[in-house]
């Protein structure tokens, strides 16, 4: 069996809005460092979490 090329209208707008939205936008670095440092935590078990200072003897 082998794959078609064929796209299907939804795939298609949803690539023509990524191309006209700004791919590095503010809004967006933010998500994907978002979504990095959460994806970091569930992979790395030894994940060490940035400690806050104030938090720091308890």
């Amino acid at each position: 069996m082998s794959k078609s090329n064929h796209t299907s209208e939804i795939t298609q707008f949803l690539k023509q809005l990524d191309e006209e939205i700004k791919p590095d936008s503010k809004s967006r670095q933010a998500e994907k460092d978002k979504y990095a440092q959460i994806n970091e935590k569930r992979d790395n078990p030894e994940y060490d979490e940035k400690k806050s200072k104030l938090w720091e003897g308890f």
